[in-house]
């Protein structure tokens, strides 16, 4: 475990406005892996929250055809389903719904069950490791990508695979990638919005790393500091 480093905390009004500032960012962090290793790799946050930042960033100056972008996380549903991550993160991504950008995908392959396409996809995101840059969202529960409180894969000390899956009571199965995997991106950062939200992140710092407050995985377990971009509303 890499220990705490206080993130730094970018604040903003609306998440308009943190999205905007977010998408410079990682736009920022893009053009610095692509000149330093002729290519950059992106993980991206699925759900509503992202959309706003995923359209800022696909209006950026990059050459995006060095670029491959990827789930934190993948409900395990064709991608049609209104569910699905990839759909939406394509839709918002202009460079990807344009054919400019690689993306790599973690929905189903083929007619492969979950526990049966999970290994296949782990080596092909293992490749890819050390990721250049991560965002993830939080839930008002501090769970980031699939990794919910109580599971032994959202441990930094618990050995995963690249991609692990993961069973939420209630909710479609998943992959997400692992704690490991999001912990050792080059740069990470947080998008949340709302008092509530930074409360959660508030006491995950104060805290100790734990697989129940699976965000601990970003504020804890990095030897560089995740950046948080929060806004009020």
């Amino acid at each position: 475990m890499a220990g705490l480093k206080a993130p730094f905390v970018h604040s903003q009004v609306t998440l308009a406005e943190a999205s905007a500032a977010l998408a410079e960012a990682v736009a920022d962090q893009l053009r610095l892996s692509i000149s330093a290793r002729g290519t950059a790799t992106l993980a991206v946050p699925g759900g509503t929250t992202p959309a706003l930042f995923l359209q800022a960033l696909g209006e950026q100056d990059l050459d995006w055809a060095r670029v491959t972008v990827l789930p934190t996380d993948e409900r395990y549903v064709p991608v049609a389903d209104p569910q699905s991550n990839e759909a939406m993160i394509r839709r918002a991504l202009r460079p990807l719904s344009e054919g400019r950008a690689a993306y790599l995908s973690l929905g189903p392959q083929g007619g492969l069950g979950l526990e049966e396409a999970a290994p296949r996809i782990a080596a092909a995101v293992a490749r890819l490791s050390p990721l250049d840059i991560v965002v993830s969202g939080m839930g008002a529960d501090s769970h980031i990508a699939s990794l919910f409180p109580g599971n032994a894969a959202a441990a930094l000390d618990v050995p995963a695979d690249a991609v692990v899956p993961a069973r939420p009571p209630g909710l479609p199965p998943r992959l997400s990638l692992s704690a490991g995997m999001l912990a050792g991106a080059r740069w990470a950062a947080l998008l949340i919005s709302g008092a509530e939200k930074r409360r959660v992140l508030d006491a995950a710092v104060a805290g100790e790393a734990s697989r129940d407050v699976p965000v601990t995985v970003l504020t804890h377990g990095r030897t560089e500091p995740v950046h948080v971009f929060w806004s009020e509303s």
